[in-house]
C-alpha cells in the first residue's frame, strides 16, 4: 500500500496530467488516507472533479468525521468549478442537516442563491431548503432571535416572488398561511403576479432548450442562443439568467458523454459568451466564468490575458494573484507560456505605479521575476533576449536606476546582437539622461557604432541614428564618417541585392546548360559513353540543390561539406560580397534528389557556431514566365497574397508567384500561369473585369518572353553614387548637360529623401559612354562614381521589370532628437 504523503507527492507531481492525477485521488480515497482532505484541495485547484466523484468523496469525509470547515472548503470549491446542482443540493442538505449557526447557515444559504437562484426548475429546491434551515431556528432561541427569524422568512418569501422558476404558486399558498403583515403580504402578492405572467414565456425558453440539447444539433444550440440574445437585448430576461442557460450548457457537455459538439460549435458560443461578459463590466463575474472555461477547455490566448486581467481588477493580493496565474499557468499552450508570464510580471510593474510605500522591497521583487523567467532553460536566446530587453527598460523608466539598466540593456544585445530594435532601446534609454557629459556621450557613440556593426537587418536606420547622433555632437571629422559609413551601408545593400540575383540568374543558366547536355548525352547509346562521361556532373535542377543560411561567415565551402558526410554533396557554393566575405548563405548540389532532402534533413534547425541553419530545396524564381501561357499583374497592392489573386484568377491556374525582394516583401506585381491557352484567355477576361484588389487598379497584359526581356537589357542606363541627400533632378540633369536623358529616377525613402544614388537612362549609346567617363567628377563637394547599370530601368508603371531597391528605411531627423531634451 502506497503511503499517504507518497500519493499525495505523486499526485503534486503528475498534477497537470489529468486522468494520472485521478486514478491517484481515487486511490487515495479508497485507502482512506489521512491526507484525502489534501490530496482532494490540491486536485482542485487545477481540474473539474466529476460532480458523482466529488459528492463520493464528501461521503468517505464525513464518515471520516472532517471538520466541517474544510468539508465546506471542499464543496466551495466544487460550486466555484462547474455549474454543480447535485453538489449545490448536498451542500444545503449538509446545512440543514448539520444545524449550522444562524449568520453561517445564512451566509452559505445566500452563495447558493446566488449560483442557483435563476435556475427555472431547481431554484425552488434552494428556497426551500433556506426556508428549512430557518424553521428550524425557531424550535430553540429566545423571543428576540425568533423576531429576526421571522423577518428573515418574510424577506426570503419576498425574493421568491420576483424570481421566474417551477413551484412558485407553492410558495404563494405558505406564504398566504403564514404572512400577517396585510402591508407585505399585499407587496408580495403585487410581485408574485408580475411573475407568473413572465414565467409561461421562459417556460418556453426552457423547454426549447431541453429540446436542442437533446437533438444534440449543432445548427440548432447556435439558432437557440442567437434567439437568447435577442431576448436579452429586448430586456425579456435578465442577464443572470441569459448566464444561467450557458452554465447549464456547458454543465451538460462536462456531464454527459453523449452530449459532445464540435470547436466549430463551441468555440463560436464561448466567443459570443465572454465578449457579453465583457460587457456587463461585473469582474467578479467574469473571473469565475472565465475560470470555468479555462478549466473546461483550452481556450485561446486572449483569454488567459483577459483572465489575468481581471484578476487585477480585483485587486487580489500576491499571493492569491499568484495562485491563480499558476492555475491558468496549467493549460495555457507550450507556445504561448513565454507570453502568458511576462503578462504575469507586467502586472507588478503597472502596480508598482500605484504603491507609496516599500517601493524598495517591490523593486527587488520585480527584478526577481524577470531573473527567474530569464533562467528558464527551455527559453531561446531571443525570448531571453526579450525578457532583459524588458527589464532594462523598466529600471531605466520605472525604476530610474540606470546603471542596472545598462547592464540589462548589455546582457540583452549579448544573446542578441543582431536585432536593430533592441539595440534602438538601448540608446533611447541613455540619452534620456539628464545631463549628457563626455563619457556619457562617448557610451552613446559606442551603442550605435555596435548596432551598425552587428545589425543583420535594418543596418539603415541603425545608420542614420549614428549619423543623427554626431550631427548633434560630434565634430566636423566624426559626421564625414558616419556619413561615409551610411553610403558604406546603402551601396552594399545594393550589392547584396544584385549578388542574389546574379546567383539565382547564374544558377538558371547553369540549370539551362545541364539540360541542353542530358539531352546530348541521351542520344548517345550506352556502351559509347567512356569515363569520363560517366563522372557524376554537377546538377542544378532545384530538387537536387539545396539553399542554405544562417552560416557563420568564417566557413569554408568543403567545411559546408564536411557538415553532411555520405550525402553525395557535388559542390558548394558560398555567396560572397565584393570584399569576398562569405554573406551567410550558400547553396550545394547533390547527384540525387533523395541526396538532397537528406542534407535538408540533417541541416535544417543545425547549431553551428551558434547559429541554428535553415536549409531547403532551392527553387530559385522564375524570373520571367514562358509567354505563352503567362500573364503579367502590375501595380498590385504590397499587402498582396496568392490567396487574393487566386480568389479573382479563375480555374486551370497552374501557379501564382508574386515578385518579392530580399526581405520577402511583394514588390507590386505576379505571374499567373495557366495549364491551357482557354484557361488564359478566360483569367485575362476575368481579372480585366474588376480590375482592382484593396481599393489600387491593376494592370493585366501577356508576359513578355524571356528573348524580349533579354533585348530589353541592353540598355543605356548609368547610376550615381555617392550624391548629397538633398540632390534634385535638375541637378542631375546639369552634370549631364548636352546628353539626350530618357529619364532619370532618385530612389527615396518613406519621408520622401533622396536615398543618395540615382539612375539615369540615356536615349544613345554614345550618350552612355560619355557620361561613363565623368566618373570622378566634384559635385557639391563630394566625387560622383558613376558605372554602367546592366538591368533595364522603370519606364512606364506596365511595363516595369525587375529593378533592384536599396530597402526601405525610416530615418531620424535632428527635430526628432532634439525633442528628446524637452521631455
Amino acid at each position: 500500500m502506497i503511503e499517504a504523503s507518497d500519493i499525495y507527492n505523486s499526485i503534486k507531481a503528475n498534477i497537470r496530467e489529468q486522468q494520472a492525477t485521478f486514478d491517484l485521488l481515487k486511490q487515495a480515497a479508497d485507502n482512506s488516507d489521512d491526507k484525502l482532505t489534501d490530496c482532494i484541495l490540491l486536485v482542485q485547484e487545477h481540474h473539474n472533479l466529476n460532480e458523482d466523484f466529488l459528492i463520493e468523496l464528501l461521503s468517505k469525509l464525513e464518515e471520516q468525521f472532517v471538520d466541517a470547515s474544510t468539508l465546506l472548503k471542499i464543496f466551495q470549491k466544487g460550486l466555484d468549478n462547474l455549474y454543480y446542482i447535485k453538489l449545490g443540493k448536498e451542500l444545503a442538505a449538509y446545512i440543514v442537516k448539520n444545524k449550522f449557526q444562524r449568520k453561517k447557515g445564512e451566509l452559505l444559504f445566500e452563495k447558493l442563491l446566488v449560483q442557483f437562484c435563476f435556475d427555472f426548475e431547481e431554484a425552488q429546491y434552494f428556497f426551500q431548503s433556506y426556508l428549512n434551515f430557518e424553521n428550524q431556528l425557531l424550535e430553540g432561541g429566545n423571543e428576540k432571535e425568533k423576531i429576526q427569524v421571522r423577518n428573515q422568512i418574510s424577506q426570503i418569501f419576498q425574493r421568491v416572488f420576483k424570481i421566474s422558476m417551477q413551484g412558485l404558486d407553492k410558495f404563494w399558498l405558505q406564504y398566504e398561511q403564514l404572512e400577517t403583515n396585510k402591508q407585505n403580504l399585499e407587496k408580495a402578492q403585487k410581485n408574485y403576479q408580475g411573475t407568473i405572467q413572465k414565467i409561461q414565456q421562459l417556460d418556453n425558453l426552457e423547454q426549447q432548450f431541453k429540446n436542442v440539447c437533446k437533438s444534440q444539433d449543432e445548427q440548432e444550440i447556435l439558432n437557440f442562443f442567437k434567439q437568447l440574445e435577442q431576448v436579452l437585448d429586448e430586456k425579456l430576461i435578465e442577464f443572470p439568467k441569459f448566464i444561467n442557460f450557458y452554465e447549464k450548457y456547458f454543465y451538460l457537455r462536462q456531464k454527459s458523454e453523449n452530449f459532445q459538439f464540435s470547436d466549430s460549435l463551441l468555440i463560436p458560443l464561448q466567443e459570443k459568451f465572454i465578449q457579453i461578459l465583457r460587457l456587463q463590466q461585473n469582474p467578479h463575474v467574469l473571473q469565475k466564468q472565465l475560470k470555468n472555461l479555462i478549466r473546461f477547455q483550452a481556450q485561446p490566448f486572449q483569454v488567459y490575458i483577459l483572465y489575468l486581467r481581471t484578476l487585477e481588477q480585483l485587486n487580489r493580493d500576491d499571493e492569491e494573484f499568484e495562485q491563480d496565474f499558476l492555475f491558468a499557468q496549467n493549460y495555457v499552450q507550450n507556445e504561448d507560456l513565454f507570453k502568458f508570464s511576462l503578462e504575469f510580471i507586467y502586472r507588478y510593474t503597472r502596480q508598482y505605479l500605484t504603491l507609496t510605500e516599500k517601493l524598495d522591497e517591490r523593486q527587488t521583487t520585480i527584478r526577481e521575476l524577470f531573473n527567474q523567467l530569464a533562467e528558464k532553460k527551455s527559453y531561446s536566446d531571443q525570448q531571453k533576449a526579450k525578457i532583459y530587453n524588458e527589464l532594462a527598460k523598466v529600471e531605466c523608466y520605472l525604476f530610474d536606476n540606470k546603471l542596472n539598466s545598462r547592464a540589462a540593456f548589455e546582457k540583452c544585445v549579448q544573446l542578441v546582437w543582431d536585432n536593430n530594435s533592441y539595440w534602438k532601446d538601448y540608446y533611447y534609454s541613455q540619452i534620456s539622461l539628464p545631463i549628457l557629459n563626455i563619457q556619457q556621450r562617448d557610451r552613446l557613440r559606442g551603442i550605435l557604432k555596435r548596432a551598425v556593426e552587428l545589425c543583420l537587418e535594418d543596418k539603415i536606420t541603425a545608420s542614420e541614428d549614428l549619423l543623427n547622433f554626431e550631427t548633434l555632437f560630434g565634430n566636423v571629422e566624426e559626421v564625414q564618417k558616419a556619413e561615409e559609413k551610411l553610403q558604406s551601408v546603402l551601396e552594399n545593400i545594393e550589392d547584396n541585392d544584385e549578388l542574389i540575383q546574379e546567383e539565382e540568374e547564374e544558377q538558371q543558366e547553369h540549370q539551362q546548360e545541364e539540360k541542353k547536355g542530358q539531352k546530348n548525352n541521351n542520344r548517345k547509346q550506352s556502351k559509347e559513353l567512356n569515363e569520363e562521361e560517366k563522372a557524376p556532373k554537377v546538377f542544378t535542377d532545384s530538387s537536387k540543390t539545396i539553399f542554405i543560411k544562417y552560416l557563420p561567415k568564417e566557413l569554408t565551402a568543403n567545411e559546408v561539406i564536411a557538415l553532411i558526410p555520405n550525402c553525395g554533396a557535388l559542390e558548394c557554393r558560398i555567396v560572397k560580397d565584393k570584399n569576398q566575405v562569405s554573406k551567410g548563405f550558400a547553396y550545394i548540389d547533390f547527384t540525387s534528389d533523395e541526396d538532397a532532402q537528406q542534407a535538408v534533413n540533417i541541416l535544417n534547425n543545425k547549431m553551428v557556431g551558434g547559429e541554428k541553419l535553415y536549409a531547403a530545396i532551392s527553387k530559385p524564381p522564375k524570373l520571367y514566365q514562358d509567354d505563352k501561357l503567362t500573364l503579367y499583374l502590375d501595380n498590385l497592392p504590397y499587402s498582396i497574397t496568392e490567396q487574393q489573386l487566386a480568389a479573382k484568377a479563375g480555374e486551370g491556374v497552374k501557379q501564382i508567384r508574386i515578385v518579392k525582394d530580399s526581405k520577402g516583401k511583394p514588390r507590386g506585381y505576379a505571374y499567373i500561369e495557366y495549364n491551357q491557352e482557354e484557361d488564359k484567355q478566360n483569367g485575362l477576361e476575368l481579372l480585366n473585369q474588376d480590375p482592382y484588389i484593396d481599393g489600387r487598379k491593376y494592370f493585366v497584359k501577356f508576359s513578355d518572353s524571356l528573348e524580349k526581356i533579354k533585348q530589353n537589357y541592353q540598355n543605356n542606363s548609368i547610376i550615381i553614387k555617392n550624391l548629397p541627400f538633398k540632390v534634385r533632378e535638375i541637378e542631375i540633369r546639369q552634370i549631364f548637360d548636352g546628353m539626350n536623358i530618357t529619364q532619370i529616377e532618385i530612389p527615396k525613402n518613406e519621408q520622401g529623401k533622396p536615398k543618395g544614388f540615382a539612375f539615369v537612362e540615356f536615349e544613345k549609346q554614345k550618350h552612355l559612354k560619355l557620361a561613363l567617363d565623368l566618373n570622378g567628377v566634384e559635385f557639391k563637394g563630394r566625387r560622383l562614381e558613376i558605372q554602367k547599370k546592366e538591368k533595364k530601368m522603370m519606364r512606364k508603371k506596365e511595363e516595369q521589370i525587375e529593378i533592384e531597391e536599396v530597402q526601405d528605411f525610416k530615418p531620424k531627423s535632428n527635430s526628432d532628437f532634439k525633442s528628446l531634451f524637452k521631455k
